[in-house]
């Protein structure tokens, strides 16, 4: 057996492979997560506590769902008395995203049984699908421990954010002016920014803030996130095709034989 063959086997493909060390990794994905899921998830606490939700009823959303935007404009519109129906149709429409999410990690967790990744599709947030992202992105193989203790970990932190907020929520009578609302987008951006390993991701980022920007001043509301994201897509898409790196009808067959 060569060098080749061992070091291959050795990627966690065999059933032998080290699973404590899968799950630390997965741990360690998971943890710079936790660091933005806490005071977010402890603002989450507060407004729903605010709103007129129980203390365990908000742990429990938290534990059950694991939506943060999804819950805390459930929160706000409970708050406001609006019927259920609305709660339901607009957090459909804020994690529509989800679906473009998952089509793109489907391809790398398909070794995974269906259950298993009905299980992972469960916990998969944005900031996990920029971590899964990036790790896939590096070479690295389907394993479930990794890929659950990364989930796993991240959830949990947000869950503990919740109980602290929801259950000090009377001492504070305001989130805002302790900026804990800055804390998911600035840690978002850091999972972002490591993401964009050439001049065509770094102009699709570009593309989908400005798209959103636009959509927005337009009218469009929080469609203009959704919106945003598949024209920014498909512009990466084409561009891709363009020189080559995709097997679409926009690729040619010069443009990928000139690719190394």
């Amino acid at each position: 057996m060569s060098k080749l063959d061992i070091r291959a086997k050795s990627s966690g493909s065999e059933p032998g492979a080290d699973v404590s060390a899968e799950i630390l990794r997965g741990v360690r994905m998971g943890t710079p997560i936790v660091l933005g899921y806490l005071p977010l998830g402890f603002a989450y606490g507060v407004l729903a506590v605010k709103s007129g939700i129980p203390a365990l009823w908000a742990v429990a959303m938290s534990a059950l769902i694991f939506a943060g935007a999804g819950q805390l404009i459930a929160a706000g519109m409970i708050g406001a008395g609006a019927p259920v129906l609305s709660i339901v149709l607009a957090n459909l429409m804020v994690n529509l995203r989800h679906i473009l999410m998952s089509a793109a990690l489907a391809p790398d967790v398909r070794p995974l049984s269906r259950t298993l990744r009905t299980l992972f599709a469960l916990e998969v947030t944005d900031e996990v699908f920029a971590v899964h992202t990036s790790d896939f992105r590096n070479g690295a193989v389907c394993r479930a421990p990794r890929l659950f203790a990364c989930n796993i970990t991240a959830h949990l932190g947000w869950i503990a954010g919740t109980a602290v907020g929801a259950f000090s929520g009377e001492l504070v009578t305001d989130v805002r002016p302790l900026g804990l609302d800055y804390a998911l987008p600035a840690m978002f951006l850091a999972l972002l920014l490591p993401l964009c390993a050439e001049r065509l991701h770094l102009m699709v980022a570009v593309a989908a803030a400005l798209f959103s920007l636009g959509l927005n001043l337009a009218g469009a509301g929080r469609w203009s996130v959704i919106l945003a994201t598949l024209l920014a897509a498909t512009l990466g898409l084409w561009l891709a095709c363009r020189r080559g790196d995709c097997d679409g009808p926009g690729a040619t067959d010069a443009g990928t034989k000139e690719r190394p």
